[in-house]
């Protein structure tokens, strides 16, 4: 919709309908549906530049999708729980990383995650399955994973990362 005018500018139908943040790269943005596919397309007329499927579910999550934008990487998880990392340009596949058995897609409704947050070097988030974990950035391979049971967004401070926990404790990493 055009901001001065109120005018349609164009409108996409779509088989699914999306359940992740929206995020913006030049002349792009990105979304996340419920069957657990990343879409990219133009801003200017709504065509799809690419699509990055990855492992359904049984289940629809109640958890929205999270997604991060670093250098040229466009990372995002999944209702299965599921980091992918993809050129942010091509649509190719970097590197993706499972943190859930494959039993979890019984109990992707249930499941619940943090939004994905990051620094310099690594990535970071929570679940409601007792896991807080740092990723690497650039390999997708897995840092550290420490028993905090939270799906609420970590902050970053300096070299220290804030959350609470589904029962209220304040954790300082």
């Amino acid at each position: 919709i055009n901001s001065e005018t109120g005018n349609l500018n164009w409108s996409q139908n779509s088989d699914y309908p999306f359940n992740s943040q929206i995020k913006f790269y030049k002349d792009k943005f990105f979304v996340v549906n419920y069957k657990n596919a990343l879409k990219c397309f133009y801003i200017n007329d709504g065509r799809e530049c690419w699509k990055v499927q990855t492992d359904e579910s049984f289940t629809v999550s109640n958890s929205k999708y999270s997604i991060l934008i670093k250098d040229n990487l466009l990372i995002f998880n999944n209702s299965i729980g599921d980091i992918t990392a993809v050129d942010i340009i091509s649509g190719l596949i970097e590197w993706q990383q499972p943190t859930q058995k494959s039993s979890i897609t019984n109990e992707a409704y249930n499941f619940n995650f943090s939004k994905l947050v990051s620094d310099k070097d690594s990535i970071y988030f929570s679940n409601n399955k007792n896991e807080f974990y740092s990723i690497d950035i650039k390999t997708g391979t897995t840092n550290w994973i420490n028993k905090i049971n939270s799906n609420i967004r970590p902050i970053l401070i300096s070299n220290l990362i804030f959350t609470i926990s589904n029962e209220g404790y304040l954790y300082v990493v």
